[in-house]
């Protein structure tokens, strides 16, 4: 069985995360792993709790000497110092590296939250595709993106950053009836619509994404048909996704192959 670690959080919700990752990964099946780096409770404020650096080496450690990988998933990260111990891990690698670029931008702290974020780009170079969201993908190419050309260009400018190849996941907010991810290789531009979903059940549909594909590429099946078929993944978690009591929703992972979640 093909083997596909996860470096990420905690989401105590988890709609997102490390959860939602080994959901995806079993899903897909793929024997799971998992490197935490935080601990994060998801409410109004955030909290984060972050594992010590010491804690997130010897996890480090402990996988490399057990484990070949046939992917990696990379999310959230949340130290700056921690970004140099997984680039050290990475190098050293040969399997496809899926990279969500997450922001968890500290309120108020601009010199972390700029060190934060060049520390992520220097992980682009050594990751198979970087999938920035649009809020991320305007931080990385230092302008908005109001429409599909500003998507395409601001993919233009992520990969000139390093980033091999970069899918910007639209969501809705572009306006339309549709819902647009667009897809960046070797300067081909493809974009990829499917009709804007109603539900609100959205939290951790971006962490679902990159982890369906890192299970997919670890499987051997190319680039884009793994971010179809992801695509397609997600989509059925979020029209099939749990609501919670505080008026917000998570994606459903169970639901792509299980259809009777979905009836």
């Amino acid at each position: 069985m093909h083997q596909v670690l996860t470096i990420a959080g905690l989401d105590s919700l988890a709609g997102g995360g490390a959860t939602a990752d080994i959901k995806t990964f079993e899903e897909f099946n793929v024997f799971g792993h998992v490197l935490l780096t935080s601990v994060v409770a998801i409410d109004q404020p955030i909290l984060f709790h972050d594992l010590p650096l010491s804690v997130i080496q010897a996890q480090l450690d402990s996988l490399k000497k057990a484990v070949d990988f046939s992917a990696i998933k990379i999310g959230l990260i949340h130290q700056v110092p921690a970004i140099d111990l997984v680039k050290e891990f990475i190098t050293e690698l040969d399997s496809p590296v899926i990279l969500d670029p997450v922001l968890a931008f500290k309120e108020g702290d601009t010199q972390f939250n700029q060190a934060y974020q060049e520390g992520l780009i220097q992980l682009f170079p050594y990751s198979t595709l970087v999938t920035p969201n649009l809020a991320e993908a305007e931080h990385f190419a230092a302008m908005p993106i109001h429409t599909v050309a500003d998507m395409k260009l601001a993919a233009e400018k992520i990969s000139h950053l390093g980033a091999k190849q970069v899918l910007i996941k639209g969501g809705s907010r572009i306006p339309g009836a549709f819902a647009y991810d667009g897809l960046y290789q070797q300067g081909t531009f493809t974009l990829l619509e499917a009709p804007k979903s109603t539900a609100q059940t959205t939290n951790g549909a971006g962490c679902t994404l990159s982890a369906a594909i890192a299970a997919l590429c670890g499987q051997g099946i190319p680039l884009e048909e793994a971010v179809h078929r992801a695509k397609a993944f997600v989509l059925a978690g979020i029209e099939a996704g749990i609501s919670l009591n505080n008026q917000e929703g998570i994606v459903n992972q169970l639901a792509y192959f299980r259809k009777e979640y979905t009836q």
